[in-house]
């Protein structure tokens, strides 16, 4: 090995045993919220286990659920809110799941904290509204 090859990868070691830790010990930043597609299952499972959880009753045609949508998204990497989960209701295609939450229209968020409704907000979508929300969720 001649040694020119030798210290690029001598160069290498250093910044690989470093990244190799930090995927090992896991960043701070790569704790997430999770956001899936409802089921009964999942709600039940999450509320057996006091996971904090949002109920996001939305639909594909509503603007405002698309802006939710996109601060939701925003807020998910935030590690405070790594131990939630945002579960989505299609408000057109899953009317008894909507009618099971109350909800009356789309764009209906309902967080959950320790097993109960803490919560529920309709039309918001201020980052600093659903903040609360989440709050409420994992805070209580």
């Amino acid at each position: 090995m001649n040694r020119r090859f030798r210290n690029f990868i001598s160069s290498l070691a250093l910044p690989g045993a470093v990244l190799s830790g930090f995927l090992l010990l896991g960043v701070p930043g790569a704790m997430a919220a999770t956001t899936a597609p409802y089921t009964q299952a999942a709600f039940a499972t999450a509320m057996a286990n006091h996971t904090p959880v949002v109920i996001h009753i939305e639909a594909s045609w509503c603007p405002t659920c698309a802006q939710q949508k996109m601060v939701l998204k925003g807020l998910e990497s935030d590690p405070d809110y790594a131990a939630l989960e945002i579960l989505d209701v299609d408000f057109d295609s899953q009317k008894p799941v909507v009618k099971q939450f109350g909800a009356t229209m789309q764009s209906t968020l309902i967080a959950f904290h320790d097993g109960k409704e803490a919560l529920r907000a309709v039309g918001i979508t201020s980052k600093s509204d659903i903040e609360t929300l989440l709050n409420a969720a994992v805070q209580g």
